[in-house]
């Protein structure tokens, strides 16, 4: 990172080395300062040893009912979900923790090579295509909330749309990205939070990124501790766990999953499931080694890491896994029906 990149280790479970949180205070604003969008706080662009990183501090709470911190936790959820992608061995955004201007902050590497070259989904939606509108308008019903993204609609687009449907590998990266959202309890994966690439002429995938919505973001440490001490708390939140998605006019929740039997989605299943149990025990020791506090900063208590990875457990064994052994059993009895030309 430099030589300059303040940084502290603190001995960590087991005799490992704890993660680091940066002090970004010296590092100055750079010329795409002021050029990042979306809603989830504010943002600085800051220049690293020649290289240009976005600065994601918390939104403040003020305004919002029930029992809340006073900032959300998004620069750790950003931080620790977007490591949990890479442990996966998806391509994500690299992020780092750091302290800027008295705050625990996340700094995420921007990675595109020129401003602008990354196109939203939402943006890429626009183009027009006459398939496609006839497709719209046979197929889909109103989804209620606007803030959902309905499944229909976005399939279609990844089939037809004539951008996105040449993009190599972005229907199994929609299906990855779903189920590990599930996973980390990503409520917030809307149109604008991926997307592609436009660089040197042609569009590829973009990394992973915009994963602030992951966990509990607003939840005090007092609520944390309350829903540790009651298991059936836990259960409970865990059964209501949404997605972004709409279907058929409804919410689409996590416990509908293993309902659906869209064949990108059953192979994603078959694919990916088995990695995410391979390693559960890997995310674990990240989460356990991030440091508690830092200078006096909190940055991840006790009691909010176990939440996270028992929460994380549960969401596996209640939503996870038998989508996977339902994708199983679809695809053995799509292959005999082939076999019997059915």
């Amino acid at each position: 990172m430099g030589y300059d990149l303040r940084k502290v280790y603190v001995s960590g479970l087991k005799g490992e080395i704890m993660q680091q949180i940066y002090n970004l205070d010296p590092y100055l604003t750079n010329e795409r300062n002021g050029t990042y969008g979306g809603q989830a706080g504010e943002k600085e662009g800051i220049t690293i040893d020649g290289t240009y990183w976005i600065v994601k501090y918390p939104k403040s709470t003020k305004g919002m009912r029930g029992d809340v911190l006073s900032y959300m936790t998004a620069p750790l959820s950003e931080y620790i979900g977007s490591h949990i992608y890479e442990i996966l061995g998806i391509d994500v955004h690299q992020t780092i923790l750091g302290i800027r201007n008295g705050k625990l902050v996340v700094a995420c590497k921007d990675f595109c090579q020129k401003e602008g070259s990354l196109r939203e989904i939402r943006t890429l939606k626009n183009v027009y295509n006459n398939e496609l509108s006839k497709q719209l308008e046979e197929s889909l019903s109103s989804t209620s909330d606007s803030h959902l993204v309905d499944l229909e609609e976005i399939l279609l687009h990844l089939r037809y749309n004539p951008i996105l449907s040449k993009v190599s590998g972005i229907t199994e990266r929609f299906w990855t990205q779903m189920l590990i959202d599930i996973l980390i309890n990503n409520t917030d994966r809307n149109n604008g939070n991926w997307g592609v690439l436009y660089e040197n002429d042609a569009y590829r995938l973009a990394p992973v990124f915009d994963n602030g919505a992951s966990f509990a973001n607003k939840c005090t440490e007092k609520r944390l501790e309350l829903m540790l001490s009651d298991e059936t708390r836990i259960q409970s939140s865990i059964q209501n766990t949404a997605t972004t998605y709409g279907l058929k006019g409804k919410p689409l929740l996590a416990r509908d999953l293993e309902t659906l039997k869209y064949p990108g989605l059953l192979l994603a299943e078959k694919r990916m499931i088995p990695v995410i149990q391979l390693k559960m025990q890997e995310i674990y020791d990240f989460i356990e080694n991030i440091p508690e506090a830092y200078n006096g900063y909190l940055v991840c208590s006790q009691s909010r890491k176990q939440f996270y990875m028992k929460s994380m457990s549960k969401r596996l064994e209640t939503f996870l896994l038998p989508a996977l052994e339902n994708a199983k059993q679809e695809i053995l009895k799509k292959r005999r029906q082939n076999h019997l030309g059915l």
